[in-house]
């Protein structure tokens, strides 16, 4: 660019005003001005970026902690929530065994009560029924015995309960069964009464050859079974009153136990949804604590990139400003300060203005390397300024060199191009063939 401005500068038609040399100094202090607006922009734009990287950079911090917090209690809720869920599962588990001990105990109590109960309808039923014979072979002997005739020399002659009862069994006054019973009676009556010295009736024998003996025999038998019956009676009550004290409190054990059991159940429940909703929780704060951290990495490392990338810029524009301070410099020197002389090509060196146009090639491939985000093109950047910096020791062309590095990256380019079409329509080949 810098070459066909000096060639512009040197056409007659500009000659006529302003002379080839003041046109040059010109063009390269509008260039230094182009280049320093360009190092303010570039300023601006970094300090903003370094602001936005500042800010960035601390709201992320601020979600990484918190996230760090909210993971901690998270993972804190989990583990109390586990231990609240085994607590009240232990808990289900021993009110269940204390109801099923209950309900097992209260069964057998039952059974108990059951069998109790059966054995004393059976012994009220034979004490009642023994109770009715006495009184009715009371009444019949009393009655007997008052009146006369054989039957009554009988009943007066007879010398025990059962040959009174035989006389009436006789005298169809009495059933044989009903004698028959009584005699049994009397029978374990005179057995019980060799072992019990409190036994309820005298023995039988004792009125032997006594009609009056026999009547009393009579009475206190039904003395003892009235006896008898009273306790068997008392005793069922006394059983029925305890185990319907058990069964009740049996029942309010096993009512308070499945009262507590669904309020476990129901802890249980409320605990494991609690533990669920943690841990959902838990995943998604866990992943983007994790998307969190790599995002400030990801901006450090860009952050870092760029700051990089502006001192490189910042430092090429000063090698550039440099270079032409320098080109201004030999003009100046070398043409004596005559600015208004009027000079051919052949009089003015053009070395420092091929210095210029280096740094600007090199300058203009690292830019566009950076914006469209190339390695390949920051690569040659980097080996023009190699290249040139080789061939002006040298002092061969250094754009020669340039351009055959270009023709050279062309070419890599093309081919990678080339073989990547290729394996695209082998690809594509064998996805038909497969169809």
């Amino acid at each position: 660019m810098l070459a066909l401005l000096a060639f512009a500068a040197f056409s007659p038609a500009s000659a006529v005003q302003v002379s080839p040399i003041e046109k040059i100094m010109e063009m390269i202090s509008d260039l230094q001005a182009k280049v320093l607006e360009e190092g303010k922009d570039a300023q601006k734009a970094y300090n903003e970026f370094a602001e936005w990287c500042e800010d960035k950079s601390t709201q992320l911090g601020f979600e990484i902690k918190t996230g760090h917090s909210e993971v901690a209690d998270l993972k804190a809720t989990i583990e109390e929530e586990t231990a609240e869920s085994a607590a009240l599962e232990t808990k289900i588990e021993e009110l269940s065994n204390d109801i099923k001990t209950d309900q097992e105990e209260l069964d057998a109590a039952t059974k108990v009560r059951h069998k109790e109960e059966v054995d004393f309808a059976a012994e009220e039923k034979e004490l009642t029924t023994v109770l009715s014979m006495l009184e009715r072979a009371t009444a019949i002997l009393s009655r007997e015995m008052a009146k006369s005739g054989a039957s009554m020399l009988q009943l007066k002659s007879a010398t025990s309960l059962t040959d009174a009862l035989a006389v009436m069994v006789q005298a169809s006054v009495f059933s044989s069964a009903d004698a028959s019973r009584l005699t049994a009676l009397v029978q374990t009556t005179q057995d019980s009464s060799d072992t019990d010295s409190d036994a309820g009736a005298p023995a039988a024998a004792t009125y032997e050859g006594h009609s009056s003996g026999i009547i009393g025999t009579l009475e206190g038998l039904t003395e003892k079974a009235d006896t008898q019956l009273d306790k068997a009676r008392k005793e069922e009550r006394t059983s029925a009153n305890n185990y319907e004290m058990l069964k009740q409190s049996l029942t309010d054990s096993m009512k308070f136990a499945n009262t507590d059991m669904e309020k476990a159940k129901k802890g249980l429940s409320e605990s494991t949804e609690k533990k669920a909703v943690a841990e959902g929780d838990l995943e998604v704060t866990s992943k983007d604590l994790a998307e969190d951290i790599k995002a400030k990495e990801q901006l450090h490392a860009d952050c870092m990139d760029a700051a990089e990338e502006f001192e490189l810029s910042t430092k090429s524009r000063g090698e550039e400003l440099a270079a032409l301070a320098t080109a201004k410099k030999v003009i100046k020197e070398s043409t004596g300060g005559a600015a208004e002389q009027t000079y051919d090509l052949n009089q003015v060196s053009f070395l420092q203005l091929s210095d210029v146009s280096k740094i600007q090639a090199v300058r203009f491939i690292r830019d566009l390397a950076r914006k469209q985000n190339a390695p390949a093109l920051a690569q040659l950047a980097s080996r023009m300024s190699s290249a040139m910096k080789l061939a002006g020791a040298s002092g061969a062309d250094p754009f020669a060199k340039v351009e055959g590095l270009i023709k050279e990256m062309i070419a890599t380019l093309e081919d990678e191009a080339e073989a990547d079409a290729t394996k695209k329509s082998l690809l594509r080949q064998g996805n038909g063939r497969s169809k």
